[in-house]
């Protein structure tokens, strides 16, 4: 299978959720990652599309964690095969 074309923020995206690190919901639509800005949900759902993140179970709504998410097995060796 061919390597996806990632955004800008989609390649910066990965680089943070590639290496373990997991996102939180900021205001509004923005999803935060170390404390900053990264994104926002279209980004992660798009990324989500293409099999590279997931978000996480909990007690949220549909039993999601709302603005929480983690890179799958497929989006850590993407972001190693990049070198993100």
């Amino acid at each position: 299978m061919a390597e996806p074309k990632l955004s800008e923020a989609q390649r910066r995206v990965m680089k943070w959720l590639g290496y373990g690190w997991t996102s939180e919901p900021g205001a509004g639509m923005a999803i935060h990652v170390n404390g900053k800005r990264l994104c926002n949900v279209d980004t992660l759902m798009a990324l989500q599309r293409l099999g590279l993140v997931e978000q996480l179970d909990g007690p949220g709504p549909n039993g999601k964690l709302v603005g929480q998410w983690k890179a799958t097995e497929e989006g850590r060796a993407l972001t190693r095969r990049l070198c993100l």
